[in-house]
C-alpha cells in the first residue's frame, strides 16, 4: 500500500484535506500508517482538526479530550441542522443547544482575525453562522405560532446571540412567523411582562426580548411591509449590527461610544385595545418605524460615577445598582455591601430625534444567563434642554433595555416619563440600539460639532 511508505507528516498532509469527516474513517481504515496518521503520534491530528474548526481556549487541553470535543460538536451541529426548534426541550434540541453555548463561551480564545469589515471575528463564530445557514429554523423565532408550552430560556438566549445573523439580509429571511404574536409582547405593560425579574430583578425575561428583537426583525427584513426595510438595508455594512468582537466576560463592561437604533409606538388608545386582545386579534400599524428617519443615532460617553444622577430620573428608572447576592445578617447589620459586588458605569449622550436630545443613564452588569456571561441592564433617560439650558421636565423618555453579550445591541423597553411614577403602565413600547464603527452621513440636521 503506497501510504505505508509516505512519512506520517504527508499523510497528516493528505487528512487535512478531506472534508467530510466520514472521509477521515474511511482513510484510517486503509493501513498502519493510515492509522497511525490519524490516531497515532500523541493523537496530534486532532489538534490540528480542531483548529481548523474552532478556537482553542487552552493549550492544555489534552488531544484526546479535543478529539471528542471535536466530534461532538461535528456530530450535534449536522445533526442540530436538522432538527425542528420548538420550545428548546427535546433532547436533540438540548443537546444542539450545549454545543452553540460552548461556541458562543469560547469565541474568541484562540486565532482571531478580520472579517470583510475588518473587524475582528474567529472561528467559532464562522461555525455558528454555518449552523444558522443549515438549519432548518433555529432564528425562526414564533414559527409555531403561540407556544403550548414554555419556551426554554436557553433557547432564547442562543437565538439571542444570533441576532446580528437574524438583521443580516444576506443571512436572514423576510420570513419572519407570527408577528402578531411578538407586537402584542412588545406592547405590554411592565406589570404584565417585565424584563427583569427574579432576586434584585437580576434575571433576564429571555422571552420578551426575544420578541424584542423579533419585532424588529419583521419591519427591517420584509421590504413589502414599507417600513424601515429602505432604511435599514440602505445602511452601510459598518453601519448595521454585528456579532462581538471579544472574549465574552462577567461583570460590567463600558460600551462603544456610536450607535444607531429606533424605536415604535401605537397611540394610546391603540395600546389599550392590544393589551385587552389575544394575540391576533388585531395586527395594529406601528407608528415611526415608517418615517423616513425612524433609524436615529447616539453618541454615548462614560463618566465619572459622581456625577449627579437626578433623583427625578432614579424614580422612574431605579437605576442605582443592585447586589448580585444576598448579604449575610453581619452585613445587613452593618450597612455593608455583599462581597465582590461588580462596579457599574455612569453615561451621558447625544442624539437626534426631529430634534437633538440628551441622555443619561447607567450600565449595571448582571449575573451570567443560561450559562453565558457578559449581560447587562441598561437604564437611559432621554430628556431635552429648555431655552435655559436646564434639563426640561416636561419632556422625558425612559429606557430600559439588556445589553448583550459583547455589548453590540440593547433591546428593551421605552415608556412616557410624567410624575406618575408607574407611567410606564399606561404608555410604553420597543426600541433597539447597535453598536456602529460609522455613524456620520446620517441627518444634516445633526449638530456636526457633537459628532466629530
Amino acid at each position: 500500500m503506497a501510504f505505508n511508505i509516505l512519512p506520517i507528516e504527508l499523510n497528516k498532509e493528505i487528512i487535512s484535506y478531506l472534508e467530510p469527516d466520514r472521509d477521515i474513517c474511511t482513510f484510517r481504515l486503509v493501513c498502519k500508517s493510515a492509522n497511525y496518521a490519524v490516531d497515532g503520534d500523541g493523537m496530534s491530528f486532532w489538534r490540528y482538526r480542531f483548529r481548523q474548526y474552532y478556537a482553542l481556549g487552552s493549550t492544555s487541553v489534552s488531544n484526546s479530550r479535543l478529539k471528542k470535543a471535536y466530534q461532538k460538536r461535528r456530530r450535534w451541529l449536522r445533526k442540530g441542522a436538522g432538527v425542528e426548534f420548538k420550545n428548546g426541550q427535546t433532547d436533540h434540541e438540548i443537546k444542539t443547544m450545549e454545543v452553540l453555548r460552548d461556541l458562543v463561551n469560547e469565541s474568541f480564545t484562540g486565532e482571531i482575525y478580520d472579517d470583510e469589515f475588518g473587524r475582528p471575528t474567529c472561528r467559532n463564530l464562522y461555525a455558528l453562522k454555518q449552523f444558522v445557514l443549515s438549519s432548518r429554523n433555529f432564528t425562526d423565532v414564533n414559527r409555531l405560532g403561540p407556544r403550548s408550552a414554555s419556551l426554554s430560556p436557553q433557547l432564547a438566549a442562543l437565538q439571542l446571540m444570533c441576532a446580528h445573523f437574524m438583521l443580516d439580509e444576506k443571512i436572514g429571511t423576510e420570513d419572519v412567523y407570527s408577528f402578531e404574536v411578538s407586537q402584542k409582547a412588545v406592547y405590554e405593560s411592565a406589570k404584565v411582562a417585565p424584563i427583569f425579574h427574579g432576586f434584585n430583578d437580576l434575571q433576564v425575561n429571555m422571552e420578551w426580548v426575544l420578541h424584542a428583537l423579533n419585532f424588529f426583525r419583521y419591519h427591517m427584513m420584509r421590504e413589502c411591509e414599507n417600513t424601515l426595510y429602505v432604511p435599514f438595508h440602505d445602511l452601510s455594512g459598518l453601519q448595521k449590527p454585528l456579532a462581538w468582537k471579544t472574549k465574552l466576560q462577567d461583570g460590567s463592561h463600558k460600551l462603544g461610544g456610536d450607535w444607531m437604533g429606533t424605536y415604535a409606538y401605537l397611540d394610546r388608545q391603540e395600546i389599550q385595545h392590544i393589551r385587552a386582545n389575544p394575540p391576533g386579534f388585531e395586527i395594529l400599524m406601528d407608528k415611526n418605524v415608517d418615517s423616513d428617519r425612524a433609524i436615529q443615532c447616539l453618541r454615548l460617553e462614560f463618566v465619572d460615577n459622581e456625577i449627579i444622577w437626578p433623583a427625578l430620573f432614579e424614580r422612574h428608572l431605579k437605576s442605582k445598582p443592585k447586589p448580585h447576592h444576598a448579604k449575610t445578617r453581619a452585613q445587613h447589620k452593618a450597612g455593608s455591601p455583599a462581597i465582590g459586588e461588580p462596579v457599574s458605569f455612569r453615561f451621558e449622550g447625544t442624539g437626534y430625534d426631529e430634534e437633538k436630545f440628551f441622555a443619561s443613564g447607567w450600565l449595571n452588569p448582571l449575573p451570567p444567563q443560561q450559562g453565558i456571561p457578559g449581560w447587562q441592564r441598561m437604564t437611559m433617560m432621554k430628556h431635552f434642554h429648555d431655552e435655559n439650558g436646564a434639563t426640561d421636565s416636561d419632556y422625558l423618555w425612559a429606557y430600559e433595555g439588556v445589553v448583550l453579550p459583547g455589548g453590540q445591541m440593547i433591546l428593551g423597553r421605552w415608556w412616557g416619563v410624567d410624575e406618575d411614577a408607574a407611567a410606564h403602565e399606561i404608555y410604553s413600547g420597543p426600541f433597539i440600539f447597535w453598536s456602529v464603527d460609522d455613524n456620520q452621513g446620517m441627518y444634516e440636521e445633526t449638530d456636526s460639532e457633537e459628532y466629530e
